[in-house]
């Protein structure tokens, strides 16, 4: 199981929590705007690469990977 921390911790903040100061600093901007804004300077600064995700998407992900291989697996041997 992946250790888990708080965003704060890791020196991440929350996207929503981020988009609403924003929004709030500059209400003149539509909220498009900033999300296209927002990624662009993650993109600058990461290189949009993922870096950091919640703990349950790599459960979640397993959990899909399984049922695709069960299922491919259950179409070849009906074929």
């Amino acid at each position: 199981m992946p250790e888990r921390f708080t965003l704060q911790d890791a020196g991440y903040i929350s996207y929503s929590d981020m988009l609403d100061r924003l929004h709030e600093r500059f209400p003149t901007v539509p909220i498009w705007r900033l999300e296209q804004i927002i990624t662009a300077e993650n993109d600058a600064i990461t290189g949009g690469v993922m870096q950091i995700v919640p703990a349950e998407v790599e459960v979640g992900a397993t959990e899909m990977l399984e049922r695709e291989l069960n299922s491919t697996h259950d179409d070849s041997e009906v074929a």
